[in-house]
């Protein structure tokens, strides 16, 4: 699909302005282990405002724990309403937000540098080396070591990089490879997505569940399966109603005694279906401590797919246009399913299998 004119043109411009950066400001990093012994605060940048790539940073975040379990991690992202995601590491120190607004008030902008600059890292990690706001961040962040992937064009003062994985791998392992700076593997570590839901949220979540249900009228303590699901997603990724409704149709005959819980948003206002009990939740965290208590969550290509499978419910995602391979579910009770070729009626036993011969 060929990109829209405005697509291209700022495309171009934003190759040709690093280009420009790039000559003017050449890095000479390096490719050797960076002393580990050495770090002891680390900042982590990844200046993006979808629920999805901030979920996308947790298994860095892990190996980072892992890795340096004394450190002191600060992360800077795009949007503040994600921030809680990551609040449940132990390391993880201070989550900051770069405002889009900011840019459009040079005072403050200002400002947000001066502190941006203030405290002294041992290591700042970027993750996005084709991003002009990580790399304006790295540059300017104060930091004996600066870590990020190798990449035509870099104008960022990386003092280390490693290559990009020549492999196609998932969005979210992809930065697994940036541990090859401290003499690791991404196979050290964990890969899977994970907001670190402490088990006292874990029971918070579930009384906040059995609130929303009972209020609706649910019977607490019948021995159901609780299977949620969410329409919403970007344009194109985006399943018609229509298909949902033929899909729950088949799911009900497979799962009579199955409860249903539709995930409404600010743009999905009104439940599927009068059989189905609504759950809506601005709060991400308890969003995800909620659903750590069902039993499956199905849904399209969208930041609460990654949401709930970072939580640890089964999640089956239900992909129209994009890859599986670059942007599925990671979790072991996790599936990702490809609607092309198949009706509701062969998804629904698909997820129904899936659902019931899960890993416990």
């Amino acid at each position: 699909m060929a990109l829209p004119l405005h697509s291209r043109l700022r495309r171009d411009l934003k190759n040709s302005f690093n280009k420009l950066l790039s000559l003017l400001f050449p890095t000479k990093a390096k490719r050797e282990i960076i002393p580990s012994g050495e770090i002891h605060r680390i900042l982590v940048i990844r200046i993006n405002y979808r629920i999805g790539n901030i979920l996308f940073m947790t298994p860095l975040l892990r190996a980072l724990e892992q890795r340096f379990p004394e450190a002191d991690i600060d992360v800077l992202i795009g949007a503040k309403y994600p921030s809680s995601l990551l609040s449940g590491f132990a390391t993880v120190k201070n989550v900051y937000d770069f405002p889009r607004k900011l840019l459009k008030n040079p005072i403050n902008l200002f400002r947000y540098i001066k502190q941006l600059r203030t405290p002294h890292y041992d290591l700042v990690v970027s993750l996005n080396s084709s991003s002009a706001s990580d790399k304006g961040a790295t540059f300017l962040a104060r930091s004996t070591y600066k870590l990020g992937f190798n990449s035509p064009n870099n104008w960022s003062p990386s003092t280390h990089v490693v290559d990009f994985p020549t492999v196609s791998i998932h969005e979210a392992l992809k930065p697994l490879y940036l541990m090859q700076a401290f003499g690791n593997k991404p196979s050290d570590y964990p890969q899977i997505l994970d907001i670190a839901l402490s088990e006292y949220e874990k029971e918070q979540g579930l009384e906040m569940l059995k609130k929303r249900l009972l209020e609706q009228g649910y019977i607490w303590g019948e021995k159901n399966k609780i299977i949620a699901i969410f329409r919403d997603a970007r344009f194109e990724k985006k399943i018609d109603n229509e298909w949902w409704i033929e899909w729950y149709k088949e799911m009900k005959q497979l799962n009579p005694s199955a409860v249903f819980i539709d995930i409404l948003s600010p743009d999905v206002l009104e439940k599927l279906s009068n059989e189905f009990y609504t759950l809506m939740e601005s709060n991400l965290r308890n969003l995800g401590a909620m659903l750590s208590q069902i039993d499956a969550f199905v849904c399209g290509d969208t930041g609460p797919m990654h949401l709930a499978s970072a939580s640890g419910v089964p999640t089956i995602a239900l992909f129209k246009t994009t890859s599986p391979t670059l942007y599925g579910t990671l979790g072991i009770n996790d599936r990702s399913l490809t609607l092309s070729g198949f009706t509701p009626q062969t998804i629904a036993l698909q997820v129904s299998n899936h659902i019931a011969h899960k890993i416990d």
